[in-house]
């Protein structure tokens, strides 16, 4: 065979046997990938009066007169499994003009962890961290009707009314004044439970 007749085809071999070589090595390929299951959390909380509404049918109690106390006991359930959070309460009473109320909470046995804010809700100072089980919080435990109240409140209806609100603790910075005081939420919309 002449030379110029085998550089070619020694040639063509070379590019037949790269080109086996690069269909070969397509073949030693690698492909995973990584599936990630996203479950977002939750805040539940609770707002219930387990004694007084084992004591009162129908959550109402009659015949009250000053001086009495009466067991009130607004309890907030932060329910297993809940995202740890902040809670603050509202007490809203009806009926009653301004200073027959200011009178009525100075004798309510609010929780020492709660301080009364501007805006009128009541903040838990601490946050509730999550838990595998049920963690309540009282708001307070009794109410005392004022012993100066007279004939002015005689036959008069009254409700006192307890909101509840938790908001997640994680990601977020409650106000508070100089001295740490959680005072506020940032006008952040939070969920409301009735009691």
């Amino acid at each position: 065979m002449n030379k110029k007749k085998l550089i070619p085809l020694l040639s063509a071999v070379a590019l037949v046997a790269a080109i086996g070589v690069g269909s070969t090595l397509a073949y030693f390929t690698d492909n995973d990938a990584a599936n990630n299951v996203v479950t977002m959390g939750h805040v539940n909380i609770e707002l219930d009066e387990p004694e007084f509404s084992a004591e009162n049918e129908n959550n109402t109690i009659k015949n009250v007169v000053p001086n009495q106390t009466i067991t009130k006991d607004p309890t907030i359930t932060v329910v297993a499994g809940s995202e740890s959070c902040y809670l603050r309460a509202k007490i809203e009473i009806t009926e009653l003009n301004a200073e027959q109320i200011a009178d009525l909470l100075e004798n309510t046995n609010i929780g020492e962890d709660w301080v009364l804010a501007e805006d009128g809700y009541y903040y838990y100072q601490n946050s509730v961290s999550k838990s595998n089980e049920d963690q309540t919080v009282d708001l307070f435990d009794t109410v005392v009707i004022p012993a100066e109240w007279g004939n002015e409140v005689a036959d008069m209806t009254f409700e006192i009314n307890v909101t509840a609100e938790a908001i997640q603790a994680d990601n977020f910075t409650p106000e508070t004044d100089e001295a740490g005081v959680i005072n506020g939420w940032n006008d952040i919309t939070a969920e409301t439970y009735e009691g």
